[in-house]
């Protein structure tokens, strides 16, 4: 008697689930915590406005710290969840960085 292959690893109703959970959460949520969160420490306590720029500094580096920490985590996600044996989350996670700031700057969600 022959076994019949059978498909191992997760189910598919929760590959994409996951994926479409991980669309807005790299591409949308962790940039703007990593920016909000290295934008706050220029404000925090002690750190007055006493001309010396170091609030514009924070921002500055908040700005590009965010998509860096985007594109770095949705790498991370597509290897990891590739060798798990996933199929749309990798997909997700290559593209989430790259998707949001699209469909922002197109004006699809405007017209």
């Amino acid at each position: 008697m022959t076994s019949i292959p059978m498909r191992i690893g997760p189910a598919r109703l929760k590959d994409a689930a996951l994926a479409l959970l991980a669309l807005p959460l790299l591409g949308g949520v962790l940039p703007f915590v990593v920016f909000y969160v290295v934008a706050c420490m220029g404000n925090g306590p002690g750190t007055g406005d006493d001309g010396d720029g170091s609030a514009w500094a924070f921002l500055g580096i908040g700005m590009m710290a965010g998509p860096v920490a985007a594109l770095a985590a949705g790498v991370l996600v597509a290897v990891r969840s590739r060798r798990s044996g996933y199929r749309f989350l990798p997909v997700a996670a290559a593209l989430s960085p790259f998707l949001l700031p699209a469909v922002l700057s197109s004006g699809v969600l405007w017209r």
